[in-house]
Order: structure tokens, then C-alpha cells, then sequence
């Protein structure tokens, strides 16, 4: 195998230190998570482009029918990020011996009622058709449940060790030290 030269190097410890930043963004970027809940919720997505003039405009692209309206949209979207952050991924569950965890089971119970209770004691201010409401709930629930599982046994820190593993390098030999090199 052919030696690497010091710029070669450098690259490809430059695309290395990139990778690892964009594994753990996207690990722990929930804003994805948060933005699906939201198209659902409001039957459409805002996109930005570009006129033929070249004035940048947004523009609504219709999908579906909107679940609610702006102010329940908005005040679920509130509550969920409560839960659905950075730093709640976080956390920990622990598991028994089999790899049960009693604590995922209740939280993701209590999350359930609550957020059925949210919505049940708002619907109607926010416009919410009754025949919608066990869809939304559903809808969230399925992006919830898998998200929590993240911390279950505390596997989502426990897989950061790796991404997060510094490593140093000294070039030495007839060469001499890159950096100091004239």
C-alpha cells in the first residue's frame, strides 16, 4: 500500500472529524421528527424557491387537510418538543436482566394519556374534528415510542463513545515533523 502524503492525510482526517459531526447532528437533530408531526398535523409544507426573475418566495404546497388549526398546531408542536429534544434522547432507561425496561413501558403510558388528555381538553378550541383525534395521537405515537426507545439500557449515549473517540497521530522518521517542516 502506497504512503499517504500530508495533505492526503490531512484530508482524510478532516473527512473523518466531518462524518463523526454529521453522525451525531443527525442523532441528535430532532427537528425532522418535529417538522413531520407538523406536515402532518397541517396537510402542507412551506418550500422556498426561487421566481424565474430571481426573487426567492415560499410558497404553500397543499398535501392533505389540516388536523387543527394554527393555534393547536402550534401549541402541540410546543408540548411535544418537552419530550422530543436533544437533550431528553439523552437520558435512560434501564432494563432488567432480559433487556425489559419497566421504565420505557411506563413513560411511553403516561406520554399516551397525557397527550390524549391535552388534546381531548382542547380539541374543539383548536378545531380538532373528534374523529381525528385518535389518528393524531396514533400519527405521534409511532414517531414517539421509537424515538424513547433510543434510551432504553442507554444505548444512545453508550453508542456516542465511538463517534466522539479522539484520536492523535505523530508522523516522526527521516521526514521530520509536518507541521515544523520549512
Amino acid at each position: 500500500m502506497p504512503e499517504q502524503t500530508e495533505s492526503e492525510q490531512a484530508i482524510a482526517q478532516y473527512r473523518i472529524a466531518q462524518n463523526e459531526f454529521n453522525i451525531l447532528k443527525m442523532r441528535l437533530d430532532t427537528q425532522p421528527l418535529l417538522d413531520q408531526i407538523e406536515y402532518f398535523m397541517r396537510g402542507a409544507r412551506w418550500t422556498i424557491g426561487q421566481s424565474p426573475n430571481g426573487e426567492i418566495k415560499t410558497r404553500k404546497v397543499v398535501m392533505g387537510v389540516p388536523k387543527a388549526n394554527d393555534l393547536g398546531i402550534q401549541s402541540i408542536l410546543n408540548w411535544l418538543t418537552s419530550t422530543i429534544n436533544p437533550q431528553t434522547v439523552q437520558g435512560n432507561f434501564p432494563v432488567d436482566k432480559h433487556g425489559y425496561s419497566q421504565m420505557y413501558e411506563n413513560y411511553i403510558f403516561e406520554f399516551q394519556v397525557n397527550l390524549g388528555m391535552y388534546i381531548v381538553l382542547h380539541c374543539y378550541e383548536w378545531r380538532i374534528d373528534d374523529d381525528e383525534i385518535e389518528g393524531i395521537i396514533d400519527f405521534i405515537m409511532n414517531l414517539v415510542k421509537p424515538f424513547m426507545s433510543r434510551l432504553i439500557g442507554n444505548q444512545e449515549r453508550k453508542s456516542y463513545a465511538k463517534t466522539m473517540e479522539s484520536k492523535e497521530t505523530h508522523m516522526l522518521g527521516g521526514k521530520g515533523i509536518p507541521t515544523f517542516k520549512s
